[in-house]
C-alpha cells in the first residue's frame, strides 16, 4: 500500500516479526521460486495492505527476464496474458543490470504504467525491491498499491528484509534446479551411451550420436566437423523454453557467415575434439549466451564417450582386416601348394607329350599339345595374378600412418605436418607392424621431448625403396653423444631384425630427424 508518512501506520515490531516468520515459512515449504512467489505475494497484499505485486527472475548469462509470479495486477496490467509486464524495457531492469539498483527505492516514473492502457486501479507508483545474493543480481520484486503517496523508508527497509528471504531462496532453488537437471541430463546421457554400444560402423556411429545428443538434451543444432567442415548435423525446431522478457542488451547480431555450421541464424556455439580421432563435436543456438559450463561438461563427456566407441570401432575393423588378411594368406597358400603345383605337373607333362610325338607326322596331336601348352601358361599366369593378389594387404602403409597422425593431432597443444604420399609397396603383415611400432615410437619421442615444438611427418617412395622420417625441432642432443633409452634400443632391434635401415641424426638445439628406408619387397614368380 502508499504507506503514510506517519509511523503509526507501520507494522509494530512483533507484526513485522510474524509476517518475517510467516514468509520465511512459505518461502521453506514451496518446492520453487514460481511456487513460493505465488505464495508469498498474496500475504503481503494482505498485511501491508498492498493492491498488487509482481517478481521477475534476472538470467545474467542471458540477459533476460522471467516471471516467476504475480498478484492482483490491475486490468491494465494483466489484459492479453500480462502483455503489459513482457515489454522490451523498463526503468526498474535497466536499473539492476547497470548497477544502480542495489536496494529497496520507490519508481515515481513507471514506464509499464505509463504505457498500459486500461484501468489501472489507481496505480501510479511501486517500490522496486532488488534481489541480490553475494553481490550478483537475482531478480526484482515489485509491489504498489492504490493512491498517490510514496513508500515511506521503513515500509522500503522491511520490504528490503523480506527481498533478502526472497533472494535466498532464489539462490537455493537454482542450485536445485540446476542439480535435478544435470542430474535428468546425466541420465540421458547414460540412455544414448545404451544405444550406441555395439555400432561398429563409423560413420553410423557418428550420425546416431548427434542425433541422441541434440534431441535428449535439447540441443538446437549439432553437428561432426572435420577440419573446420561439416560432415554432418542435425537442426532442431526452437525449443519450448520458460517465456522470456527481453532486455536491451539480449538481442544480437548472428555469427559470422563462416562461424555458422549448422543454424543460419547462430548467436553462440560450443565445440569440444573429440580426443583421438580428426573430428570435432559442435552444438549451436539461436540465442546468445546460450551454453554454460554444464553444458561444456557434458559436451567434453560425450565427445571422450564418442573417443573410446571410435577407438573400438578401430580396434573392430583391425581385428576384422588381421582376420580377412589371414584367411587370405591361408586361400593363398593352398592355391600355391595345390592348384598351382597340379599346373606346373600338368605343364611337364605336357612338355613329356610333345617330346615323345615329336618324330610322328601327326600334326593334329603337335596342335593339340601346343594348344595345352598355352592354355596352362595362361593358367599359372592367371593363378600368380590371384595369389599375388590374396596376399597383398587391404590397407597401405600411408593409410595407416594417416590413422595414427590424426589421433595424436586431435590432442590438444600438438601441432603435426604430415607429408604423405601414397607408396605402391606391398609389406608383409610383420614388416608393416615393425614400421608402425617404429614409427609410434619416435613421435612419441618428439612429444615428449620437443615440449610442444611441431612434429613433422614424411612417407614418400624413392626408387625400390620407402623413406620413412619424424622431424622435430626441440633440443636434439650433441653430435658426439649418441641418444640411448629402451625405446631408441626397441626401435634400432626391430630395424635390424626386419633388414630396415634406421638413423637417428640430432643437433643441440635444433632438433632430431629419425629415418627408416623400407625396401621394398621384389616380386616373386611362382
Amino acid at each position: 500500500m502508499v504507506m503514510p508518512r506517519t509511523p503509526e501506520h507501520l507494522l509494530s515490531g512483533p507484526e513485522e516479526a510474524a509476517l518475517l516468520k510467516e514468509v520465511a515459512e512459505a518461502l521453506n515449504e514451496a518446492n520453487d521460486i514460481s511456487a513460493a512467489m505465488g505464495a508469498i505475494l498474496p500475504r503481503l497484499s494482505q498485511v501491508l495492505g498492498l493492491t498488487t505485486a509482481w517478481a521477475f527472475r534476472f538470467d545474467p548469462r542471458r540477459a533476460t527476464f522471467v516471471e516467476m509470479g504475480a498478484s492482483g495486477l490491475p486490468p491494465a496490467l494483466a489484459a492479453r496474458d500480462g502483455e503489459a509486464l513482457k515489454s522490451s524495457w523498463c526503468e526498474c531492469q535497466d536499473r539492476l543490470v547497470t548497477g544502480r539498483l542495489d536496494t529497496a527505492v520507490n519508481i515515481v516514473r513507471c514506464s509499464r504504467l505509463r504505457a498500459a492502457k486500461g484501468s489501472r486501479q489507481g496505480l501510479k507508483f511501486h517500490a522496486s525491491i532488488p534481489l541480490r545474493m553475494n553481490d550478483q543480481p537475482l531478480g526484482i520484486l515489485n509491489v504498489a498499491a492504490s493512491g498517490a503517496q510514496v513508500f515511506t523508508p521503513p515500509a522500503l527497509n522491511l520490504l528490503r528484509v523480506i527481498g533478502y528471504q526472497v533472494a535466498v531462496t532464489m539462490d537455493r532453488a537454482a542450485l536445485l534446479s540446476d542439480m535435478r537437471r544435470h542430474n535428468e541430463r546425466l541420465g540421458k546421457m547414460t540412455s544414448i551411451a545404451r544405444e550406441l554400444t555395439g555400432i561398429m560402423d563409423e560413420a553410423v556411429l557418428l550420425r546416431r550420436a548427434i542425433r541422441l545428443f541434440s534431441d535428449r538434451l535439447g540441443y538446437e543444432g549439432t553437428a561432426v566437423l572435420r577440419d573446420s567442415k561439416r560432415l554432418d548435423a542435425v537442426e532442431n525446431l526452437v525449443l519450448a523454453n520458460e517465456p522470456e522478457y527481453s532486455y536491451q542488451d539480449r538481442v544480437s547480431a548472428p555469427l559470422a557467415e563462416d562461424q555458422r555450421h549448422i543454424l543460419t541464424e547462430a548467436r553462440s556455439y560450443m565445440e569440444s575434439p573429440i580426443a583421438s580421432s580428426p573430428y570435432v563435436l559442435r552444438i549451436e543456438s539461436r540465442a546468445p549466451r546460450a551454453f554454460t559450463s554444464t553444458d561444456k561438461e557434458l559436451l567434453t563427456a560425450f565427445t571422450w564417450y564418442l573417443s573410446a566407441l571410435l577407438e573400438q570401432i578401430d580396434l573392430y575393423r583391425q581385428a576384422l582386416e588381421a582376420a580377412r588378411w589371414h584367411e587370405r594368406r591361408m586361400v593363398a597358400a593352398d592355391l600355391h601348394d595345390s592348384v598351382s603345383q597340379h599346373l606346373f605337373s600338368a605343364q611337364l607333362l605336357t612338355r613329356a607329350l610333345k617330346a615323345h610325338w615329336g618324330c610322328e607326322t601327326d600334326t593334329t596331336v603337335q596342335e593339340i599339345g601346343e594348344r595345352l601348352t598355352a592354355v596352362i601358361g595362361q593358367s599359372q599366369r592367371e593363378m600368380r595374378d590371384l595369389v599375388q593378389t590374396l596376399r597383398s594387404d587391404h590397407e597401405g602403409l600411408a593409410d595407416e600412418v594417416r590413422r595414427r597422425l590424426w589421433r595424436l593431432k586431435a590432442l590438444p597443444g600438438v601441432t603435426i605436418i604430415e607429408n604423405i604420399q601414397e607408396v605402391s609397396c606391398r609389406l608383409t603383415p610383420r614388416l608393416n607392424d615393425a614400421v608402425l611400432h617404429i614409427l609410434d615410437e619416435a613421435l612419441q619421442n618428439g612429444l615428449k621431448h620437443a615440449y610442444g615444438a611441431p612434429i613433422t611427418v614424411c612417407l614418400q617412395r624413392r626408387s625400390d625403396d620407402v623413406h620413412l622420417e619424424v622431424l622435430d625441432s626441440g633440443p636434439g642432443f650433441p653430435v658426439d653423444r649418441m641418444p640411448s633409452g629402451h625405446g631408441l634400443d626397441t626401435m634400432r632391434e626391430r630395424a635390424i631384425s626386419h633388414g630396415l635401415a634406421l638413423t637417428i641424426e640430432g643437433k643441440a638445439e635444433v632438433g632430431t630427424k629419425i629415418s627408416l628406408i623400407i625396401p621394398c619387397p621384389k616380386e616373386v614368380s611362382t
